[in-house]
């Protein structure tokens, strides 16, 4: 339709009277949503994707980090195993030569 009134795009008529009329009155639009907060002050750790070798053969990963103890390698991952009604998410440390880059 003319005019913008088409459906599915932003605001419709009724919102932008809403608006407008909330604008003229000096008073902040109660139909368009709040922008949103702001996000985590710091940014999360990296992700590095990786080869876990373990019991279920290779599988995929997420290392989240390393630890060395006394000259020996252990990475912390997340990877899905199987359970009783499918798979779940493990989180584990194991040691540094199960692990390959992906």
């Amino acid at each position: 339709m003319a005019g913008g009134m088409g459906r599915g795009r932003g605001e419709t008529l009724a919102q932008r009277v809403a608006n407008t009329r909330a604008r003229s009155a000096g008073a902040p639009s109660a139909v368009t949503p709040d922008p949103a907060p702001p996000g985590p002050a710091s940014p999360p750790p990296p992700l590095k994707h990786a080869w876990y070798d373990g019991p279920h053969g290779r599988q995929p990963a997420l290392l989240l980090e390393w630890r060395n103890i006394e000259g020996h390698y252990d990475g912390r991952i997340c990877v899905a195993a199987p359970d009783g009604d499918g798979w779940a998410l493990v989180e584990m440390w194991v040691d540094g030569a199960m692990l390959a880059p992906a």
